[in-house]
């Protein structure tokens, strides 16, 4: 009985985030054009080439082609400048494609079957909303992007509600799941496109549950309200745990190799993970290394047999740069891509690293997580994060600055009188801003419009600063 009604929870957290996401507009990026163009060819013709679609594209998504030629290595090439001697292919890389054709294939499915109800005048008569209606999910692709998008994004969401019962009660995990939905990057940026973050973001968080539910079932716990009390000594206690089994080691290592496969940054995230069980779980390690080698195998053919290259361009181009202190007072404090003016409560995450080391939360796992968060940051530092909402680069990063809120919240459950009082108001102050910080980013045109308005923001680095015309604020004057 008690599971079913968790079940019943499960669902409607699912659906009621799903149903959120969806219902906001879509705000999109020409970096996702092309991999809905991959997979759309995919899908209908077996390819991931894209020369079809090239001459009717925006002249704005050229940047992310490239040439590959028949015999040679892939270009960077404008498309005024063609490509006779081969042909198309997206710039960025085809995991996002790939992992997309299971949600554009069923979305064709629903398409072809509510098509018939739909009519064609008002809101259904727009050339995005009829292509999309009559599957041509590359002209509806505001609308093919947005429910891929949401689907992600709600699975992901309820990923984290799984996460959170292994260590806080049903409503406790409740909340740290509709947080994390509605309070950070996953609601204004992840779930609005087909940007890499969705999926690196699923993938990653699959990942770390199965190696916390392998820790949390090696103490024995049945009931994640347990650990909420639980002393330092026990909390201690959980690097004696038994960690993933065979299964779960091959799932740990499919996922990782995935994740790298959609994002090439998660690199760091596979390494240090993989490290990890190699030290202190070496009998999973093969199981490990057997779930990421047919992901591997497959993508080193893919880019060595059909483009040419075994690095992709994507890897060895250079892209917009910053000095290292500049992008540290861009990534964190700026007003307008700034983590900690953005999603506020991570700050709390901070504090909740400093905890986890000092009681030696998790055991040794935490300290490996806490080493992603500080090599991840350390590579984008001097990457100039150009258009976007707020701190994208650290989307990817949204698993585990959640994670470490749970050792902070823990710390100050034992407090007692005000202090406790006065610790639960401002990390509910600091949680409330990011809802509303991102509630902005998912609602209005205005903020997204931002980085192009007045003045392209790539021209204008300064921009970032102006905290009179902070984006998370235009369009409220």
């Amino acid at each position: 009985m008690r599971s079913g009604v968790w079940r019943s929870h499960r669902l409607r957290l699912l659906a009621g985030v799903w149903l959120v996401y969806s219902i906001c507009p879509p705000f999109l990026s020409y970096d996702s054009y092309w991999s809905v163009a991959t997979a759309v060819n995919l899908l209908e013709r077996g390819t991931t080439q894209v020369d079809r679609f090239v001459a009717g594209a925006p002249r704005e998504a050229d940047y992310g082609l490239e040439c590959v030629p028949a015999a040679g290595a892939p270009r960077k090439a404008r498309v005024a400048e063609g490509c006779a001697d081969g042909h198309w292919y997206s710039y960025f890389p085809v995991g996002t494609a790939v992992l997309a054709l299971p949600l554009l294939a069923a979305m064709k499915v629903v398409v072809a079957v509510v098509a018939p109800l739909v009519p064609h005048t008002g809101f259904f008569a727009r050339r995005e909303v009829a292509g999309f209606f009559t599957g041509d999910l590359l002209v509806g692709r505001p609308l093919s992007e947005l429910w891929c998008a949401s689907t992600i994004g709600a699975l992901t969401v309820w990923l984290q509600y799984e996460i959170g019962l292994l260590f806080l009660a049903r409503r406790g995990a409740m909340w740290y799941a509709l947080l994390f939905a509605f309070g950070t990057a996953e609601w204004s940026l992840v779930s609005r496109n087909l940007f890499p973050h969705g999926w690196t973001v699923l993938l990653l968080s699959g990942a770390l549950y199965l190696l916390l539910r392998g820790r949390r079932l090696g103490l024995g716990g049945a009931g994640g309200s347990a650990c909420v009390a639980g002393t330092p000594q026990a909390l201690a206690g959980e690097a004696a745990s038994s960690g993933i089994g065979g299964a779960g080691g091959f799932a740990v290592g499919l996922l990782l190799a995935l994740a790298f496969a959609v994002r090439p940054s998660n690199a760091i995230s596979c390494v240090v993970l993989t490290l990890y069980v190699a030290l202190h779980e070496r009998r999973r390690l093969a199981a490990l290394v057997l779930g990421a080698a047919p992901v591997a195998v497959a993508l080193a053919a893919y880019e060595i047999l059909v483009r040419h290259a075994l690095i992709p361009i994507y890897l060895t181009e250079s892209k917009g740069s910053n000095g290292f202190w500049e992008g540290v007072a861009i990534h964190f404090f700026s007003p307008s891509r700034g983590l900690f003016v953005f999603t506020p409560v991570f700050l709390v995450s901070v504090a909740g690293v400093v905890l986890a080391w000092r009681r030696r939360w998790l055991g040794p796992l935490s300290s490996y997580l806490a080493a992603i968060l500080l090599l991840h940051a350390l590579l984008v530092m001097t990457i100039w994060p150009g258009h976007c909402f707020g701190p994208r680069y650290f989307a990817d990063m949204t698993h585990l600055l959640m994670l470490f809120l749970i050792p902070a919240v823990q710390w100050w459950s034992e407090r007692q009188g005000t202090a406790r009082t006065v610790l639960a108001a401002g990390f509910l102050l600091l949680a409330a801003a990011g809802v509303f910080v991102n509630g902005r980013g998912a609602t209005s045109l205005a903020v997204n419009q931002w980085s192009i308005l007045p003045v392209n923001v790539d021209d204008a680095h300064w921009r970032v600063w102006e905290w009179r015309d902070a984006q998370f604020l235009r369009g409220l004057r």
